[in-house]
């Protein structure tokens, strides 16, 4: 590519000093006419937001349950109770989502 672009240049140089700006112009608008520019399209999302994981959601209020339950029982066993319906919602999120993709 250098190589064709040294021969242009060397072929410009050796034709006459007034014309070679009208040469220089000519070779420029010749390239340019002939570079095609693509522009890829943007990559498709399914969705504008991330999904929500009730699963992952679970997990942490385990955790905060356990400690209160040590520190203040019925705060400690509602977390207790929140983690699992969290849970329960992320596996049947998870199984009816597969189920339609399957269809």
């Amino acid at each position: 590519m250098l190589a064709l672009a040294r021969e242009i240049a060397d072929k410009i140089n050796a034709g006459p000093i007034e014309g070679r700006d009208v040469l220089r112009e000519m070779a420029v608008n010749a390239v340019r006419d002939e570079v095609h520019i693509v522009v890829p399209p943007p990559p498709e999302s399914k969705s504008g937001q991330a999904s929500f994981n009730p699963l992952a959601i679970g997990i942490p209020l385990v955790l905060v349950g356990a400690v209160l339950v040590a520190l203040f029982p019925p705060v400690g066993l509602l977390m207790f109770g929140a983690a699992a319906v969290m849970a329960v919602w992320g596996v049947l999120a998870t199984l009816f989502a597969r189920g339609y993709s399957r269809n």
